[in-house]
């Protein structure tokens, strides 16, 4: 098996590997070169290779892991029990023990926790020909250098430099003469979604991350903002079904369970509110059993017409282009959108009604119809208000504002039905 993953590239062995038991995943990574098997876990989901690394031999995980990148590192020995953890570190050479340990200061969703510490940062005294010449040397230990930093004598970052006007310029003039002092950067405490959106915005290949008096730390990839993408794209999903963000396809069913079970409680009572506006329309529903024929209809398509809202809404959020000035807009976008819909699918439900119900003639129609309008109209406009309500009370909008949506537009909907029922066929 070993020498069967060692001829692969690193993501088809690491597709081998997710495949087997994590004793056998780890009894073939100790066999490999260690930098073949930390290319390979390098390219596994980080929890899975986690579960490797514990089953290997201590002296062997720290090989494997040394020859991993710093933000690779630390993102697997985060998922990795205490006890191990410390004896993985031990085993480690003090410079990369040390800079996990500077890594694992920040949080794991933070700038800070998904950067690397290998940035290419120069003196602003060097020379052009002493910066190449170290440019030279320092290629053959780090990543591929998307940029060029120069910082001061405080490490302070004071500019970038441009691969082209190095190579152009005279061997003895100073980097600080060269350089662009206009760099972006972001700051180690930034939320990794806000870092993803400035990627997004100004199309950088990486940006380099600074601490509260400017100095330089380390360098965030676009690599790692597309892992970031994936991540919370994976966890808003998730989320919006009451499900754990950290959750995955191998998770023990136990962890599954705790991850599930309180959101499932909330939507039971939640539920309960919905029957008992059923409840209160009892005895009418008794005598005209063809209403319970049409009330999954109201309140199914005003779920999905909420949802569909708010799948629009929750991502505006996430990438951060809706602001309070323009979500009247999307309110009243919203509302004439469930209007004009409510129109349509309650005029074509009416004409069904009419024609399975005959004996209820037209009023039947009208109910059903009118409902279908008011049921759409408040779907899309609560599916797109709700996320935002719930984001602004401190709730995570993808993982409430389902629970909350599916409420609304049950209660609208049976009141809706049941209400007009009342008025024109009693």
């Amino acid at each position: 098996m070993a020498e069967r993953v060692e001829d692969l590239a690193a993501p088809d062995g690491a597709a081998i590997l997710q495949s087997l038991p994590d004793a056998v995943s780890a009894d073939v990574s100790e066999y490999l070169d260690p930098n073949t098997a930390a290319g390979i876990l390098a390219n596994m989901d980080a929890s899975q290779a986690a579960g490797v690394i514990a089953k290997m031999e201590t002296p062997e995980a720290a090989l494997v892991l040394q020859a991993m990148s710093p933000d690779d590192r630390v993102d697997i020995l985060s998922r990795i029990s205490e006890p191990l953890h410390g004896r993985i570190l031990s085993e480690m050479n003090a410079t990369d023990a040390a800079e996990v340990r500077l890594l694992e200061q920040y949080p794991p969703d933070s700038a800070g926790g998904i950067m690397t510490t290998q940035v290419t940062a120069l003196d602003e005294n060097l020379t052009v020909e002493q910066a190449i010449r170290e440019l030279r040397r320092l290629k053959e230990r780090q990543e591929p250098m998307f940029y060029v930093y120069v910082i001061d004598s405080h490490r302070h970052l004071v500019g970038v430099l441009s691969m082209r006007d190095l190579i152009l310029a005279r061997p003895d003039v100073r980097l600080r003469q060269l350089m662009h002092t206009d760099v972006r950067s972001v700051p180690a405490n930034m939320d990794q979604e806000e870092v993803a959106r400035l990627f997004r915005k100004y199309d950088y290949l990486a940006m380099p991350v600074v601490d509260e008096r400017n100095r330089l730390l380390g360098l965030i990839t676009v690599d790692d903002v597309v892992d970031v993408m994936e991540e919370e794209a994976t966890e808003d999903v998730q989320r919006m079904f009451g499900a754990g963000a950290e959750e995955r396809l191998n998770s023990p069913w136990q962890f599954s369970l705790r991850k599930r079970f309180g959101w499932l409680v909330v939507n039971l009572l939640t539920a309960f509110l919905a029957a008992s506006v059923v409840l209160s329309f009892e005895r009418m529903i008794q005598g005209l059993v063809a209403l319970a024929v049409y009330m999954p209809v109201v309140a199914g398509m005003g779920g999905n017409a909420s949802a569909q809202a708010m799948s629009v809404a929750i991502r505006g959020i996430a990438l951060g282009r809706v602001d309070r000035s323009m979500l009247r807009h999307v309110l009243a976008r919203e509302a004439l959108v469930g209007l004009v819909t409510g129109l349509a699918i309650g005029l074509i439900t009416a004409c069904v009604a009419m024609f399975l119900h005959r004996d209820q003639g037209a009023k039947l129609g009208l109910v059903v119809g009118l409902a279908l309008v008011i049921s759409h109209t408040v779907a899309c406009t609560s599916g797109a208000a709700i996320p935002f309500l719930m984001k602004r009370l401190g709730f995570d909008p993808a993982q409430s504002a389902t629970i909350v949506a599916t409420t609304v537009t049950d209660v609208v909907g049976f009141f809706s039905l049941l209400g007009l029922a009342r008025l024109i066929l009693v």
